[in-house]
């Protein structure tokens, strides 16, 4: 279908910089009406689903080794006990559910936005009565090989909607098993944040489609990343050393983020990232990289295109990406516990990411 690098570049401008249509839509019906409530990040979400969970101060949670470090810091101010557990290079779990300690919760997390196997985490939760937490952070508008979106299949699910949507800030906390009488606090009042100067430019960048492409951000990031480096000595800014413990500043979600939602053209937004995903794919699979995930099954949508990596192969991957005007970042930034004993494949995932 695409004979070039030229085309193939061409068709992925076209899929950053799509048209926007005027729609409606609604995240309540999405999530089959079950109670929400919004915040301003995931961790603050993650943080409400452990007090409405009861979870208190040196109860275990359990949760996978390969995870971001800041969202510990919804844990530990809870003051409970971060355990891990191991996933494979699949992104599954890794140990025998019957094997893992009892605790009070369970994190469940949909990677990169493809479904976690459900049953094993059913089954301990059967066994120990911990509380199953879906981490959807990654899955908005994904659903399972069964239809169910994911975010609502555990007993509580969060979202981090920013990630979908151009917003500063955005996330949801769904509560999925009415009967179990939890008790959902009143919603905070959404705020008129001020936005950083880089996000501003962002968003003017895209309302300006036409004037922009893809080659012109990397550029245009490119120096901006110089000018950081040379005036903090980081070029992408490292997270703040207390981000394990720190919630970020204040909870309340943005103004803009119940219209975002509502009027979110999510065929089209199914259809971008599916797209992408595929000829990405295609692309990585041709210069010998090899995805995470074997297959793109029919209700995913991606959050991103994960794939492996190793140190003396990731400049030539850049190469690759350079030329249809991508770039790929590492992920997770590791729990400072977890780094000392991360099998090297955890530091051998690069994503490239749908939004920029």
């Amino acid at each position: 279908m695409y004979r070039s690098a030229k085309d193939i570049a061409g068709r992925i401008h076209d899929l950053y910089f799509p048209a926007s249509h005027k729609v409606s839509w609604s995240f309540d019906g999405f999530i089959g009406w079950r109670p929400v409530r919004y915040f301003s990040y995931g961790r603050w979400a993650l943080f409400e689903a452990l007090q409405i969970a009861g979870i208190g101060k040196n109860d275990k949670i359990l949760l996978p080794a390969f995870i971001c470090r800041d969202i510990l810091s919804a844990i530990n101010t809870i003051g409970a006990i971060p355990v891990y557990y191991q996933v494979d290079k699949h992104m599954q779990l890794a140990d025998a559910p019957d094997s893992l300690i009892p605790a009070k919760a369970i994190l469940m997390v949909n990677y990169f936005g493809f479904p976690q196997e459900l049953s094993s985490f059913q089954h301990y939760c059967r066994k120990t009565g911990a509380v199953l937490i879906e981490d959807n952070a990654h899955g908005f508008l994904s659903r399972d090989k069964e239809g169910q979106a994911l975010g609502t299949r555990g007993d509580l699910g969060i979202f981090s909607l920013r990630k979908t949507l151009t917003l500063p800030n955005g996330a949801a906390m769904v509560i999925n098993i009415p009967d179990k009488g939890y008790m959902i606090k009143r919603q905070i009042e959404p705020e008129q944040k001020r936005v950083s100067a880089s996000f501003a430019a962002k968003r003017f960048l895209q309302n300006t489609r036409q004037l922009v492409n893809l080659r012109t951000i990397r550029i245009m990031t490119s120096a901006i990343r110089t000018v950081r480096k040379m005036t903090t000595g980081h070029g992408i800014a490292p997270s703040a050393p207390d981000v394990e413990f720190k919630l970020p500043g204040n909870a309340a979600p943005c103004m803009k983020l119940q219209y975002s939602l509502d009027h979110l053209d999510v065929e089209q937004e199914i259809t971008r990232r599916r797209e992408l995903y595929r000829l990405l794919d295609a692309v990585m699979r041709q210069n010998g990289f090899e995805p995470v995930f074997a297959t793109l099954s029919a209700q995913v949508v991606p959050y991103a295109y994960p794939f492996f990596v190793s140190e003396n192969q990731i400049d030539r991957a850049k190469k690759v990406l350079s030329m249809i005007n991508l770039e790929c970042f590492s992920w997770p930034e590791l729990p400072e516990d977890v780094v000392p004993i991360a099998p090297d494949w955890f530091r051998n995932i690069r994503i490239i990411s749908f939004s920029w």
